[in-house]
């Protein structure tokens, strides 16, 4: 079996509005207050994550990783949090096996669709970078484990046509693999039913 990727990016969609089976996004362990999607999601759930990192249930850690279901204040219903080390070191290199690592871990889940909200690199946070990113680290994961997976890209306010652009220029830059690439559209957002707080965390591989 061939593996599938789907690729999309919403105009004006934040992290909570995207409509997919799991959201994913990362946090720092020396970045406080959290930030993007982490401090999105946190404040959606009333401060749940910060909870946790005063208790010492989560940390930051490179490797780390958060499963939680999201009580109908995310539009996902179950949010994926991925702990990314220190701010300083999260270059383009590190992004990259962020995403490997966040799709690795979907795929686990049996997940087929997600919403991806990874804090941009250190250094050279480019469109161009950041998709290469994407790119690479999905593809590195669905080639080695086929399967199928949309991917919805959570932009920057106003960078959503040039992220589009960017993602379309790595795809297409990507030598030939054993993943089928594709881009759509994002469609409006709609409610999400509610569902109760559950944890699990665990090293990833």
């Amino acid at each position: 079996m061939r593996s599938t990727l789907q690729l999309e990016v919403g105009d004006t969609e934040s992290l909570a509005r995207v409509g997919a089976e799991i959201a994913v996004a990362g946090f720092f362990r020396d970045q406080r207050p959290l930030r993007g999607g982490a401090g999105l999601a946190d404040w959606r759930l009333c401060g749940w994550l910060s909870r946790l990192l005063l208790a010492s249930r989560a940390i930051g850690e490179s490797g780390e990783a958060v499963l939680a279901t999201t009580h109908g204040h995310l539009r996902a219903p179950r949010l994926l949090l991925l702990g990314l080390g220190e701010r300083a070191r999260f270059g383009a290199d590190a992004h990259r096996a962020a995403v490997e690592a966040a799709l690795q871990r979907l795929l686990d889940l049996g997940a087929g669709s997600a919403a991806l909200d990874l804090p941009p690199p250190t250094g050279d946070a480019s469109e161009d970078v950041l998709a290469a990113g994407i790119v690479e680290g999905a593809c590195a994961a669905l080639d080695a484990r086929p399967a199928r997976l949309l991917l919805r890209i959570v932009a920057e306010p106003g960078s959503a046509a040039r992220m589009r652009s960017a993602l379309e220029r790595a795809a297409a830059a990507r030598p030939r693999g054993a993943t089928s690439l594709r881009m759509t559209r994002q469609p409006a957002a709609g409610p999400t039913p509610a569902a109760g707080i559950a944890l699990s965390r665990a090293p990833m591989a």
